[in-house]
């Protein structure tokens, strides 16, 4: 029994000696770990660096009124200096207690369509206001609330800062993303060129700019705030016109129903103004209608009506050509908003876009 057991032990062990060296011998070896190149992220690298190559050779783009919505403070001498002014939070009606700014050393982003002067304020609920207006007096200007409120209760009127957030997306969309062009800016339109920027010279213009929608501004860049599209109000359901943005009614038209027309850019260059200072292809509007409808006499003054009850006194031309008319619209004169409630307009908008008129 003894050499049984001796031998039955000594079997297991040499299989077991025999196991572990065939298990040595065929090891898989421990797979590396891929280690993924950093993505790299666009970043806004302002005008200054676009036209050190580009200005004058493929775009006139800073003589249009875009490149303009935003200038410097210096550029309104003011008839009596301001340095410091206290501002009330208009983000935060619970906060009754103003903030000192001194314009000396805030972070200033510039004035704002020749009217708002745009900041920042530590510790306010926003990220960049309207902390106060410019007004001509004379030759100069003078600094004024950017909206006048009895905030405290004081019985005086307060400087009250107003919350620019929803300004700024379209008439300073640097301001939000940290470009060194607060305003309109080549980046707003192509993307943040950082990558393209820091491209070799021989793979510059495969360096695809961030433009979100496709690698080059088209016509839905525009209407990222040029919208055109009504509103319908959620109380009543009446349809609005879009009264603010400057293409009005432009989805009725048959520009955009025929399909023949290149969007925006048939009519209109993202790069250079005419002589008038408007970002046309020609210094005249009928000589636009000209280049497809040769021998037509268009009064343009007709066809592009202008809005007479705009809530913010953006007097823009229309650009339905003729297809929604405004004395055919039923509009209210009594409101400010521009309502649609002809019947045959209102189909128009059902079949256009279906999805707002549910």
């Amino acid at each position: 029994m003894k050499k049984a057991k001796h031998f039955i032990l000594g079997v297991g062990l040499l299989s077991m000696i025999a196991l572990v060296a065939v298990g040595c011998g065929t090891t898989t070896p421990t797979p590396v770990p891929k280690v993924e190149a950093p993505k790299i992220v666009a970043t806004y690298a302002g005008d200054d660096t676009c036209k050190a190559c580009h200005e004058g050779k493929d775009t006139a783009y800073h003589t249009t009124k875009h490149s303009k919505t935003v200038k410097p403070l210096a550029d309104f001498p003011l008839n009596t200096a301001v340095t410091n002014i206290t501002v009330f939070d208009g983000a935060d009606e619970a906060n009754l207690k103003g903030t000192e700014l001194d314009l000396s050393k805030a972070k200033i982003y510039g004035v704002m369509m020749n009217e708002y002067l745009l900041a920042e304020v530590p510790g306010f609920k926003s990220k960049v206001y309207r902390v106060a207006k410019v007004t001509k007096v004379g030759d100069k200007y003078d600094l004024e609330a950017a909206k006048a409120v009895d905030v405290d209760k004081d019985g005086k009127p307060d400087w009250q800062a107003a919350d620019a957030t929803s300004c700024i997306a379209c008439h300073a969309p640097g301001a939000l993303v940290a470009s060194p062009t607060p305003g309109i800016s080549c980046e707003s339109c192509h993307g943040p060129g950082s990558i393209h920027v820091s491209a070799p010279a021989e793979k510059k213009k495969g360096s695809i700019m961030a433009q979100p929608s496709s690698t080059m501004p088209n016509s839905e860049t525009c209407l990222t705030c040029h919208a055109s599209n009504p509103s319908k109000d959620k109380t009543t359901g009446v349809f609005t016109t879009d009264n603010h943005h400057g293409t009005r009614d432009y989805f009725s038209s048959k520009h955009v129903t025929s399909g023949q027309v290149n969007g925006c850019f048939a009519c209109h260059t993202a790069h250079k103004a005419n002589a008038n200072g408007a970002t046309l292809n020609k210094d005249n509007a009928a000589e636009i209608c000209l280049t497809c409808h040769a021998n037509m006499k268009y009064d343009v003054e007709k066809i592009m009506w202008k809005n007479p009850t705009d809530a913010r006194n953006h007097i823009t031309s229309d650009h339905s050509f003729g297809a929604m008319k405004y004395e055919d619209l039923g509009d209210d004169l009594a409101t400010k908003p521009i309502e649609i409630t002809n019947p045959a307009m209102i189909d128009l908008i059902k079949k256009a876009l279906p999805d707002l008129a549910k």
